[in-house]
Order: structure tokens, then sequence, then C-alpha cells
């Protein structure tokens, strides 16, 4: 069971960088720059948002199911979640941005003549890192979920690489369910705690990283 949870957390870890990039990016820059940027950069990340996840994955993975290996296949799929998982954190991000930028410190960074860039990333993002991160724990949990759910449809990790998901979907039929419980009952576990702590080391990371919280 755990070496075949290295697959799944990989499939998280790996999309959940993928669209902490992505996100990270697009609300620095939508945020801190604002007019014409910033409307386009959201209605794009609306666009992004509109498109159904699981129908996409399942269409892609039917269509190249003969034409990837795979270590290919599983490379789409971490592709395919950073992708289309990152317009929440581009909304987030954008939202600190547009307190941040307004601050004293950042004004007068302006009035020095510091560049946009430099203003961004030695002056701004430091004060948002920990919503970052905050939000990569929440995001991961969300991952592991998805591609479980993918493998126990037939759509995500298959035979002979093994998964959670793919545990559960060989052990769907009624008499494995009666018979031999624990082929159901362990993987789904290990899902469930897998999918718990991270949720609970993401509301010990806020509360840690959170100034107001730690004033109370």
């Amino acid at each position: 069971l755990l070496h075949v949870g290295r697959v799944s957390m990989t499939v998280g870890a790996v999309a959940v960088m993928i669209s902490t990039f992505i996100g990270l990016l697009i609300g620095l820059i939508s945020g801190f720059y604002g007019n014409w940027v910033d409307n386009l950069l959201m209605r794009f990340a609306e666009v992004i948002s509109s498109f159904p996840f699981l129908p996409l994955a399942i269409t892609l993975s039917s269509f190249l199911q003969g034409y990837l290996t795979q270590t290919q296949k599983l490379m789409m799929i971490m592709i395919i979640l950073g992708v289309i998982s990152w317009p929440g954190l581009a909304r987030l991000i954008r939202g600190q941005i547009l307190a941040e930028r307004e601050k004293d410190f950042v004004l007068a960074a302006r009035a020095l003549g510091i560049k946009s860039n430099v203003i961004i990333l030695r002056h701004i993002l430091p004060n948002i890192i920990n919503i970052v991160i905050v939000s990569m724990t929440l995001s991961y949990a969300g991952s592991l979920l998805t591609e479980a759910g993918l493998s126990f449809l037939g759509f995500g990790v298959v035979p002979p690489s093994p998964s959670w998901g793919n545990m559960l979907n060989g052990a769907q039929q009624s008499s494995v369910i009666q018979l031999y419980w624990w082929r159901w009952i362990l993987p789904a576990v290990c899902v469930l705690i897998a999918a718990l702590s991270v949720n609970i080391v993401g509301d010990g990371l806020r509360d840690a990283m959170d100034p107001k919280a730690n004033e109370k």
C-alpha cells in the first residue's frame, strides 16, 4: 500500500506545483498591473474554470489510449490537473495583491523608481507566501482525490502501474466486496487518511502563519 501511495502522491504533488506556478504568476501580474491586463487575465481564468475536468480527462484518456505509454499518460493526468485547477489560486493571489499594492511600502518603492518586477518579487511576494503555501496543501488533497477517482473509473493510472484508485477499481465486483473486503477497505482508508492528513496540515499552517490568529 505504501508503494502504491507513491504514485498517487506524486501525481498530486506535480499537479499542485503546476497549478501553483501558473496561478501565482497570473495572480501577481493581474493584481499588480490592473486595468486591461487584469480584465484580460481574469476573463481567461473564467474560461479555464468553465472546462469540466472529469469529462475532459476521460475524453482525452480514451482518445489517446493506444498512443501513450503509461508514463506519458501519467504526465498527461498531472498536466491536465495542474492546468485546469489554477484559477482559484489566481483569484486569491490577485485579491491579496490588490490590497498589498496600495500599502505605503509599495508606494514608496514606486516613488523611488524601483522596477515593477523587483517590487513584486522582493516586497509583495514575501507578504503573501503564507497564503500560497496553505493553498498548495489544500489543493494537494483535492488532487489526490481526483486522481483516485479517475483511476477508479479506469481513466487514470491503469495496471500494471499501481495506485489506490485502480486497486479500488479491481475490487468493485460484488463477490470481492463481500468475500475479500480488505481489497477495497485498505485502499479506501489510505485515500481517506492521506487527504484528511493533508487538510489538517493545511489548517495548521493557516493558523500558524496568520498573524491575526496568533494575536487572539
